[in-house]
């Protein structure tokens, strides 16, 4: 499904190219019949003209290289709950369930082995509990990207809406003669105002983005970290609860 904030924007864009075509064909018939007196006019605007269609190149270079990758939000979200869900949850419940207070062993056994098996049960439980940490800064920082993906969009259309609107202006003021050079640079202003709103915003994104990388990478690392240093048991001590290592077994069930 796509972003509605990303649909809002392609919405604004299609206003601007609707809004620079009524400017131009405007500007086509006012200088049309512009009388020789006034071709000073006609220059002015003309030198006008060239700037701006290079700052327009610029500007449609900018946003459709941004709508071939506009982001998922919604997904990234989703992806995120899916790692608290399907994950966290799930593993913290298991954790919760093979704490020592809810198990037998410290009732039904005794001696060396009982022990050993006993000393491992904590770290299982706190190893799963810190995967279910892990999941849930997942989460954190998915959704912290999908937010600053919904503030690029909206500050993309606040960008192109304030362009709509030079432009708007810009067309009534085309409408005479010699309102036409200050047309021109009323929508050269508003086109250049919305470029530089634009690289800023992308410049944020850029630069957010950078930190979410890190901040996975340092997620990676845990879980990396987490199955390394898991507390495996120790095989050797609970062996003793065998009848076959030539000596009795130190566990004893209670009557």
């Amino acid at each position: 499904m796509t972003n509605p904030l990303v649909v809002q924007a392609k919405e604004k864009v299609d206003d601007v190219d609707r809004n620079l075509k009524r400017f131009f064909d405007v500007v086509n018939s006012t200088l049309s019949w512009v009388p020789a007196p006034l071709q000073w006019v006609i220059d002015k605007v003309e030198e006008g003209m060239r700037w701006l269609n290079q700052k327009i190149v610029e500007f449609w270079e900018r946003v459709n290289q941004l709508f071939e990758q506009p982001g998922d939000s919604d997904r990234l979200r989703q992806v995120g709950t899916g790692w608290v869900e399907q994950v966290g949850n799930k593993l913290g419940d298991i954790a919760g369930t093979i704490t020592l207070d809810k198990m037998r062993t410290n009732v039904e056994w005794e001696g060396r082995a009982a022990r050993a098996y006993s000393a491992t049960v904590p770290p299982q439980s706190q190893g799963l509990n810190s995967v279910k940490d892990v999941a849930n800064q997942m989460r954190a920082s998915l959704n912290s990207l999908a937010n600053s993906i919904d503030a690029f969009w909206i500050a993309m259309g606040v960008a192109l809406a304030t362009f709509v609107v030079a432009a708007v202006g810009a067309i009534a003021a085309a409408c005479t003669v010699v309102g036409t050079p200050a047309a021109v640079a009323a929508i050269a202003g508003g086109l250049a105002a919305a470029i530089g709103i634009i690289g800023a915003t992308i410049m944020a994104l850029e630069s957010h983005t950078n930190t979410i990388e890190t901040e996975q990478n340092a997620i990676m690392q845990k879980i990396h970290d987490i199955g390394r240093e898991w507390t495996m048991p120790n095989v050797g001590d609970m062996s003793d609860a065998s009848v076959t290592d030539g000596d009795g077994s130190d566990w004893k069930v209670d009557n």
